[in-house]
């Protein structure tokens, strides 16, 4: 009785033992490391690709998607952006298939041991697989023998930009992945469309100060070689440049300067030496506000849309300047055949030097006393002037925010 009693505890024991949940992480432990060693014992060959989807023959079917992470700079003089991005692709492979083995899924960090994709980025300048603190590569194999490599990089790629609507631009960035060596015979690329999210996601708190991202898509193509057909995936990425920095920089301080040089229309003509003055301050502020700004401008070849604002800008100031100049020297030549008087002052006038004296400001207003009696004309001329100067302004800005912001 007491042996039977005995018995029944140790069975009762052994019973609970076998049921502790504590064990069940074990056993999966255990039995993906005997399907660790069942595959290298198999003969399995990374270097073979795996049966196609449809049988012996067929293409490999690789279904991608992408999470794009950050934009880390997109550089205009050089033409390129980085991206950093988790870069997934989903396979089969019947045999890495273990549907007789207890195990949901198996879990690798290194894809050495497996068979994978040859794919690379066509427009990638440099890049890396980033390593920290272990090297960012996820595989998982289901019982079916399905597997999906997930891996994070960051890729510098290239693109050709259009600045002709410069600051007001908007750049079309196109990638492409491609398999290195395997034709669209062997290996056929695809985006995963099975999910319900789209195949390419994008952080929504990407902090890239230049540029927005305002559209990615994607797309499938077929490139033909003289030594087969490729299939690529498509990436375009668009990015909007952003305004408030040329906003506060260049179009509002010019804007100003433009508005300021109106004010000289409705100085007298006799004040020689403060109309001057004023058109030397305003156009010597705008070249050097567009020569600060020159550091912000990619290079090109080409006209581009603040070229255009700064050229009529200045054009603007400096028509200012010589509506004044030659209405100066228009009333000089009425002296001279007028009031024979006056020749003395002139040629007084016109031997001083460059460098204001009291003694030449003192002649200077002599010389524009005898202006007096064509006062009323050179009124008219500027009166004139202070309408049409602001009427050919707001055309012009009509003109240049429709053609390079709306691009009609």
């Amino acid at each position: 009785m007491e042996v039977a009693l005995v018995g029944f505890l140790v069975a009762r024991l052994l019973s609970l033992a076998a049921s502790d949940p504590n064990r069940i992480p074990m056993t999966e432990n255990i039995l993906t490391q005997e399907y660790l060693t069942n595959l290298k014992n198999s003969g399995y060959n990374r270097n073979i690709m795996p049966d196609g989807n449809h049988g012996y023959g067929s293409p490999v079917e690789v279904l991608c998607t992408m999470h794009v992470l950050d934009v880390t700079k997109v550089d205009d003089r050089n033409m390129d952006y980085r991206v950093t991005m988790y870069f997934r692709q989903s396979w089969n492979d019947s045999r890495l298939s273990f549907l007789e083995q207890d195990i949901h899924s198996v879990v690798l960090n290194d894809p050495k041991h497996i068979w994978t994709p040859d794919l690379f980025f066509v427009q990638e300048k440099e890049g890396y697989h980033h390593s920290i603190t272990i090297p960012n590569t996820f595989i998982r194999i289901n019982p079916e023998g399905e597997v999906l490599y997930s891996i994070r990089i960051s890729v510098t790629l290239s693109c050709p930009m259009d600045f002709h609507k410069f600051p007001h631009d908007k750049q079309k960035c196109v990638f492409m992945i491609e398999s290195y060596g395997r034709t669209r015979d062997k290996l056929e690329l695809s985006w995963d469309r099975r999910r319900l999210n789209p195949p390419i996601t994008v952080n929504e708190y990407i902090p890239l100060l230049p540029f927005d991202v305002r559209e990615v898509k994607e797309n499938v193509r077929h490139a033909k070689f003289t030594f087969g057909e490729y299939t690529a995936l498509e990436v375009g990425m668009i990015f909007e440049r952003k305004m408030g920095f040329f906003l506060t920089r260049l179009y509002i301080p010019f804007l100003l300067l433009v508005a300021l040089s109106w004010v000289s229309f409705w100085i007298p003509a006799q004040m020689i030496a403060l109309r001057l003055s004023l058109l030397f301050v305003l156009l010597y502020m705008m070249i050097t506000i567009a020569s600060g700004i020159s550091d912000y401008l990619p290079p090109s070849s080409y006209t581009k849309g603040s070229d255009v604002w700064i050229a009529v800008c200045e054009t603007m100031v400096f028509a200012a300047f010589i509506q004044f100049i030659a209405l100066h020297i228009i009333a000089r030549k009425r002296m001279r055949k007028n009031d024979p008087e006056a020749q003395t002052v002139l040629d007084l006038d016109h031997k001083m030097n460059a460098v204001m004296s009291e003694a030449t400001t003192s002649a200077v207003n002599i010389a524009a006393s005898g202006l007096k009696w064509d006062a009323l004309s050179s009124k008219r001329i500027d009166r004139a002037c202070a309408a049409l100067f602001p009427i050919l302004f707001v055309a012009f800005n009509l003109v240049y925010w429709l053609v390079y912001c709306t691009g009609h």
